[in-house]
């Protein structure tokens, strides 16, 4: 998500006004802490970010 946000010249802050989504949720999807992502705050990033594919987004990778 920080190369979407650098590339969109965005910071978490900004995005989290955008969504209405609380920075600390943004912030732990950031770092890849977040337990689960909900379907309605993924929306609103995809729409924020003005992604068309969940993939633009993150990359699944098995352990």
């Amino acid at each position: 998500m920080d190369e979407l946000l650098f590339e969109k010249r965005m910071n978490a802050n900004q995005l989290s006004e955008m969504t209405g989504i609380r920075y600390a949720t943004i912030d732990d999807m950031k770092k890849n802490k977040a337990k689960q992502w909900s379907v309605e705050n993924l929306n609103k990033i995809m729409q924020a970010l003005e992604l068309q594919s969940v993939h633009e987004l993150f990359e699944y990778t098995r352990d």
